[in-house]
């Protein structure tokens, strides 16, 4: 039997847990801009819970990098400079480029056939823009949910869950500094396919040097980062 005392526990955990993914994802969303302030009493307000989850959110939050809690004067959604923004991208480019690399050396032929699938579906997404007018790939859930599914399975296909975790890690800050710090992807569909499209040949062709050079490059082209 639980201890009232361990139930509490038990309950305050699931909420502060709830309202943690519920803000993280409004953050990766861009629905809050970098260095806004956010409430607790806001938050109290919106997800009907009491301060302690809360509390408990915003600090994993703030484990994440995603918020910063100033003592005494309050938390805002986590600012970085252009030059911090550029080098993340400089760092998280090389680590997906070794995910790629990985990736073609193990990955198996099902996986394969998956991986380009996924690519086919975002190719679909470009002749739908394109026969709407528009070719830019600005934040569309479609499009960002399917970038995500590609590069989580290239994360599978290196057979790594360790690398695979921390790069999952980096994959949710590189989204939040899109959209809080750039506004979104940016440039054409065109363009960010073929990104995709050069990673998966190298991975077909099992060819490691090639895969890592197309994602690294592939990630260089989002719309924060520099090229060194």
């Amino acid at each position: 039997m639980f201890s009232p005392a361990g139930r509490s526990a038990m309950v305050g955990g699931r909420l502060a847990r709830r309202v943690y993914e519920q803000l993280k994802q409004d953050l990766l969303a861009g629905r809050y801009p970098a260095g806004e302030p956010i409430t607790v009493v806001d938050l109290r307000e919106e997800y009907q819970v009491s301060k302690q989850p809360v509390m408990e959110a915003l600090h994993m939050l703030a484990a994440d990098r995603l918020v910063q809690i100033q003592p005494q004067v309050g938390v805002r959604v986590s600012r970085y400079t252009l030059e911090e923004v550029e080098a993340f991208f400089w760092m998280f480019s090389r680590t997906e480029g070794g995910m790629a690399h990985r990736a073609a050396l193990r990955r198996t032929d099902a996986q394969l056939a998956e991986l380009a699938g996924l690519c086919d579906t975002l190719e679909a997404l470009e002749s739908r823009a394109a026969a709407g007018g528009t070719g830019q790939a600005g934040s569309g859930p479609a499009y960002v949910r399917g970038n995500r599914s590609i590069h989580t399975l290239i994360h599978r296909m290196a057979d790594s869950p360790l690398a695979a975790d921390i790069s999952h890690d980096l994959w949710d800050l590189s989204d939040f500094l899109i959209a809080t710090h750039g506004g979104g992807f940016t440039g054409s569909l065109v363009e960010r396919n073929r990104g995709h499209r050069e990673v998966y040949e190298g991975i077909r062709d099992r060819d490691p040097e090639r895969a890592e050079q197309a994602m690294t490059q592939h990630i260089l082209d989002s719309p924060l980062a520099s090229h060194p």
